[in-house]
C-alpha cells in the first residue's frame, strides 16, 4: 500500500485464494445439479431446473478459473475498486474488520445492485491507516460478511 502526498491510499489484492479441485469434485457438482434438475422437472418446476443447471455451471467455471487481481484506491473523492468509483455521498457506512481472518474493508452503499462491498486489505498494518482516512468522510459502523460471501469463501470462489 502506498500513501501519496495528496492523501491517496492504493493497494492490489487477489479476489480469493485459489484451490485446486480434483475431477471428482466437478463430477459431484454436475451430478448434484442434474439430480436436482431432474427432481425439479419431475415435480413440474422447469424454471428451478434451469436455475440449478446454470448455477452449477457458473460455480464450476468460477472454481476452475484462477484468482484475479483488483486495484483499490481511496482518495478524496471516494473508494475505487477496479475503476468503479464509490463516491463518499453514496457510501452509508464502513467498517474495517481486523480480528476475524484477513483484514477486510466493508462498505454499505446506496446502490441497489451492490449495496454491500467487501474489499480485502493487503495487510493488517494498513488497516488503521484506512480506518483513519475513511473516518474523515464516512460514518463508521460495525459490519460483518453477508451469507453469500461466507458461502463463496466456503466454496473457494
Amino acid at each position: 500500500m502506498e500513501a501519496a502526498q495528496e492523501q491517496t491510499i492504493t493497494w492490489h489484492v487477489q479476489t480469493h485464494e485459489h484451490r485446486e479441485r480434483s475431477s471428482d469434485w466437478y463430477w459431484a457438482l454436475g451430478l448434484l445439479a442434474l439430480a436436482g434438475a431432474g427432481a425439479s422437472v419431475f415435480f413440474g418446476n422447469i424454471l428451478l431446473a434451469i436455475i440449478l443447471v446454470v448455477g452449477a455451471g457458473s460455480i464450476g467455471l468460477l472454481a476452475a478459473r484462477g484468482p484475479r487481481e483488483h486495484a483499490v484506491k481511496i482518495d478524496k473523492r471516494g473508494v475505487s475498486l477496479d475503476g468503479t468509483l464509490y463516491l463518499y455521498p453514496a457510501i452509508q457506512s464502513f467498517w474495517v474488520e481486523e480480528e476475524v481472518g484477513e483484514p477486510t474493508l466493508f462498505l454499505t452503499t446506496n446502490s441497489i445492485v451492490m449495496p454491500h462491498v467487501s474489499v480485502p486489505l493487503d495487510n493488517a498494518a494498513h488497516a488503521g491507516q484506512v480506518r483513519a482516512y475513511l473516518r474523515r468522510y464516512v460514518e463508521e459502523e460495525e459490519q460483518w460478511p453477508h451469507f453469500g460471501e461466507n458461502i463463496a469463501r466456503l466454496l473457494g470462489l
